[in-house]
């Protein structure tokens, strides 16, 4: 752990490109995987991960929005990057002389990235999003056909994918989801009809992936199952996928407090008998929840010692009256394996009536970031 941070998310790229070839295996030898590397890789660390994804030679990147994807062309400046929001109109320029793919909704956006592009002596590759139940952004459903048309007439732009996005398939033999990978199937067969020009299509984020093998195309996009994470907080007991991430503190201080002693504010815990107490420097400044005052656990010696009152900004106290040898020092196990024991993302998720994918991305960007292969640290990299 670095002098410099209170604690250490430890990023395990083993398990990663475990997950990755897990996810190839799954598609199948006709689709390829772009790797969804938003909000610092789901809080992994943006580039070292884009880094590690780049080894298996997949096709393309994504981000969400275009200040990502300019910060990652300056690593990557051959790699296709698709970011997945609509860009504004002033990020169109940048984006366009980065060679950054665009997510289009509309026409009236293509039409400007196309005059920009002429104007900028290029081309400017786009993928039409279709809005077939998200509600979010994309061309709505009904006149997606109209639209795409339109939009490959646009000088200087070239629709290279058509895709879609499900909000409930993590809900397995959900009719929604079925309907809308109906629909979109229909479209492609349409759009390939009226000879609209497109080379790419791809649907299945992380949950479809697992859940609706028809929804399976050209390319996947799974985020959060590729760190290990699944999109539900109920994980098979058997699932292949291995967490990448572990979240380790250690102990500053050990109190031996007496009965009635209120702990932390509020004085919402009060000592039974006398305790013994361990002061962790990490908080809800961190990214630990402070909804896990009084109800969560953390892993010293292997053993669950239970959260005291209320997690404060910088600190969290825990009972270890029943390891007696614990001492400033010992290592805290946050997220992750200690000894048999193992606390997931997705344990923390259920008890704040949450999603993984918060607990992840709510990690502060101060808490170092340790990439590890092959026992060989690849730096604190964000």
């Amino acid at each position: 752990m670095s002098t410099q941070s209170t604690s250490t998310l430890r990023i395990d790229l083993d398990a990663y490109h475990h997950n990755l070839k897990l996810i190839r295996e799954q598609i199948g030898p006709d689709s390829d995987i772009i790797p969804v590397l938003k909000s610092n890789a789901y809080g992994h660390g943006m580039l070292a991960m884009a880094k590690s994804a780049m080894e298996l030679n997949l096709p393309i990147l994504s981000v969400a929005s275009i200040s990502e994807s300019i910060e990652l062309r300056e690593a990557f400046p051959k790699t296709p990057i698709l970011a997945l929001l609509q860009p504004s109109d002033d990020e169109l320029i940048p984006a366009i002389r980065n060679n950054i793919t665009l997510t289009i909704s509309d026409a009236a956006t293509a039409e400007r990235a196309g005059s920009l592009a002429q104007k900028l002596n290029t081309v400017v590759s786009v993928h039409c999003e279709i809005d077939t139940g998200m509600g979010r952004q994309g061309i709505l459903l009904e006149s997606a056909t109209e639209l795409l048309q339109q939009i490959s007439r646009i000088p200087n732009v070239d629709i290279e994918g058509i895709y879609t996005h499900f909000p409930s398939a993590d809900e397995p033999e959900d009719s929604f989801t079925v309907n809308q990978i109906r629909h979109f199937r229909q479209l492609l067969k349409e759009v390939s009809k009226d000879g609209i020009p497109y080379e790419i299509a791809h649907a299945a984020n992380s949950a479809a992936i697992l859940n609706y093998p028809n929804a399976i195309l050209d390319l996947v996009r799974p985020g959060i199952i590729t760190y290990g994470i699944h999109p539900t907080n109920s994980v098979p007991k058997d699932t292949p996928f291995r967490p990448v991430a572990s979240w380790t503190s250690r102990v500053v201080l050990v109190r031996n407090l007496p009965g009635g002693v209120g702990i932390s504010y509020g004085r919402s815990y009060k000592t039974e008998r006398p305790e013994r107490i361990a002061v962790i420097p990490v908080g809800y400044g961190d990214g630990y929840p402070r909804f896990l005052s009084n109800k969560g656990e953390v892993l010293i010696h292997g053993t669950r010692c239970p959260i005291r009152g209320r997690i404060t900004m910088n600190e969290i106290m825990v009972d270890v009256n029943h390891l007696p040898s614990v001492a400033p020092g010992d290592s805290v196990t946050l997220i992750g394996q200690n000894g048999r024991e193992h606390i997931r993302a997705e344990d923390l998720a259920e008890q704040c009536n949450t999603i993984g994918y918060e607990i992840m991305t709510g990690i502060a960007s101060h808490v170092e970031r340790l990439h590890v292969s092959h026992a060989q640290t690849t730096g604190a990299l964000k």
